[in-house]
């Protein structure tokens, strides 16, 4: 599976910006790496940067929405990212995983106290796993980085954690010792994913890390500017699980 990271250079609060600018980049890469990608990852909150700006929400009818699936088909691949949803008159921070035809959601479950974003948006009571040829991955924004039992993969329900993030510059050290814990603790691959840039808080390092289930950095096939691109080989995984059973004996547990 190959899977393209864009750590994208957001512009404060300009959704429509923040689109043009995407589909610049993201035509000046398909056209350079033309064998495909399985899925694509952009940051949390690519239109409009970490803002508690609650006017910039959209629904799920809105133009960033319909932005992913216009570019899931145009590329020919799923794309993950995050934006500011309003849904029965409550504002989530909502990944959005679409083909261009079929749409899965995840909302945040932790909500950043510290940068104010308990106080507007509301919290998500789910996970999300969705299968793509065959591999099933689920999602986590930012901040759920730093809870295990929340990403606990239980009966190996996921193959896949993608991360993605707004994560400041000041904070990212701890950042690569979480990602390769969640991948050993949950025998699965791990992707992390952080914007680049600045906004008028904090500046980011445009991380993209990619490890397997040993915690072991995965180099990319391919980079260009912000964007890089990663392959994932699902058969050892599988090999591994089955020889080296952890996951039976983790322990029982409900989140309420």
């Amino acid at each position: 599976m190959k899977i393209a990271l864009l750590a994208s250079d957001i512009v404060w609060e300009s959704p429509i910006l923040n689109l043009n600018t995407n589909t610049i980049v993201l035509d000046n890469f398909f056209k350079d790496f033309n064998s495909g990608v399985d899925l694509l990852v952009l940051p949390e909150f690519f239109t409009t940067g970490f803002s508690m700006n609650s006017s910039l929400a959209e629904d799920m009818s809105g133009e960033s929405v319909r932005w992913l699936k216009l570019s899931a088909l145009k590329y020919k691949t799923t794309i993950i990212s995050s934006i500011p949803i309003i849904d029965n008159n409550k504002l989530y921070n909502r990944a959005i995983i679409t083909n261009g035809v079929d749409l899965h959601f995840y909302n945040k479950r932790h909500l950043f106290s510290y940068g104010g974003e308990d106080r507007l948006f509301t919290k998500g009571k789910s996970k999300s796993v969705f299968s793509l040829n065959g591999v099933n991955i689920s999602t986590q924004v930012c901040y759920d980085l730093r809870f295990p039992v929340w990403a606990r993969n239980v009966n190996l329900s996921y193959d896949i954690m993608v991360n993605i993030a707004n994560w400041p510059s000041s904070r990212i050290s701890v950042v690569e010792p979480l990602v390769k814990a969640r991948a050993i603790e949950n025998q699965s691959f791990f992707i992390f994913l952080n914007r680049s840039g600045s906004d008028p808080l904090n500046t980011y390092n445009g991380d993209r890390i990619a490890v397997d289930y040993f915690g072991k950095e995965i180099l990319p096939i391919y980079e260009s500017g912000n964007i890089g691109v990663y392959e994932l080989d699902f058969t050892q995984l599988k090999t591994y699980r089955e020889k080296f059973r952890a996951w039976q004996d983790a322990d029982k547990f409900s989140i309420y």
